[in-house]
């Protein structure tokens, strides 16, 4: 604590008093303060625990729901509150919106007087320390988390339990990813790296497809996760456009189709619809994948943006059928929508089921 050299002693020694048990001066603020780090590399000293968050994402507030804390939200950008509309977040219906995730609105944010704002931590405009320097005079604390990347999922579960002062939570929802990660780990051990499928991920657009470097778009490392190789492991671009031509010499042995399809869908016949196209493509008529008929359509609930950390189930039962036949990503994904989400299961979110 830097003590002005003009202060009386009386206040001095009040100021001393109250930092020995752990109070803070207002009444109104918390009675602790911890240090996190979070996914840009920063050090943010928060209160604890944290009681009211501005999401400029709509995967923070998921994971909030899944912790239990969504009450804890006071503020929402229009991709969380996209989300309300669709009925997958209907707690946040009376939330105000705080902007976009790309322009927040700075003085809205500052009206709530949330603990902490979270966004994302790099790759995808305004960065933490951008947000910091426009809510620093508000004293308002700004955290990065993603939430969308499987390597470091884990890591941002449990900084944001440490914030919630939800820590046990943190672990049992952790706990749930393991025991289907584990058993997918151990299963991929058997497998020799020539044994191993190659795979091309398709986004909604036409031949577009996603890097495999730094803070892309993760779905590389949601395919390696289930022990697939991605088609274009050397490349590093968020997303980028491939030669048709080039996706044939490289001869995938499973495509898959990304779709934001999933929760909103009523039938299987728009994903079968996708898929057809996809197998009546001449240029990829002589890829492994089209002729076994491995070919899939998968939602991006299940295999993008926050819904990556369920992918590699998804995608290790459709590229080792054999080796997980007991694995069902259908119940796998039914069960954390009831017990993290409240959420009764609906949708379409992979086709065909293997």
């Amino acid at each position: 604590m830097f003590i002005r050299v003009n202060q009386s002693i009386h206040i001095f020694l009040a100021a001393m008093i109250l930092m020995a048990v752990g109070t803070s001066v207002h009444a109104s603020e918390p009675d602790d303060l911890i240090t996190i780090v979070d996914s840009a590399g920063r050090e943010v000293v928060v209160p604890y625990p944290v009681e009211s968050v501005v999401v400029l994402w709509s995967n923070a507030a998921k994971e909030m729901r899944a912790l239990g804390a969504v009450d804890r939200i006071v503020g929402m950008d229009q991709s969380t509150k996209d989300e309300v509309d669709k009925g997958t977040l209907p707690e946040l219906t009376n939330v105000p919106v705080v902007g976009t995730q790309e322009e927040p609105n700075y003085e809205k944010i500052a009206e709530l007087k949330p603990d902490v704002v979270i966004c994302l931590s790099a790759g995808y405009p305004p960065e933490p320390d951008e947000v910091q320097e426009k809510l620093d005079p508000f004293g308002i604390k700004v955290v990065g988390l993603d939430f969308y990347r499987t390597e470091v999922w884990f890591d941002e579960i449990r900084t944001l339990g440490k914030m919630l002062g939800k820590e046990a939570e943190a672990e049992e929802y952790m706990s749930f990813f393991r025991s289907y990660y584990d058993r997918i780990n151990q299963t991929l051990a058997t497998i020799p790296d020539p044994d191993r499928k190659t795979v091309y991920f398709e986004g909604a657009k036409k031949y577009l497809t996603y890097g495999g470097a730094g803070y892309g778009s993760g779905i590389p490392n949601m395919i390696r996760a289930a022990g697939g190789k991605d088609l274009y492991p050397e490349r590093s671009e968020l997303a980028f456009e491939v030669d048709p031509e080039d996706v044939a010499r490289r001869n995938p042995d499973v495509i898959f189709k990304g779709t934001t399809l999933g929760w909103d869908a009523e039938s299987e016949e728009e994903f079968k619809a996708i898929r057809d196209e996809i197998m009546s493509r001449p240029e990829l008529a002589n890829t492994n994948a089209v002729k076994n008929g491995q070919v899939y359509v998968i939602s991006f609930d299940v295999a993008g943006g926050a819904g990556k950390k369920f992918g590699p189930v998804f995608l290790a039962k459709v590229l080792y059928p054999e080796k997980f036949q007991d694995m069902d990503p259908m119940e796998f994904y039914r069960e954390y929508l009831r017990r993290f989400q409240g959420l009764e299961y609906r949708g379409v979110y992979l086709y065909p089921n293997p």
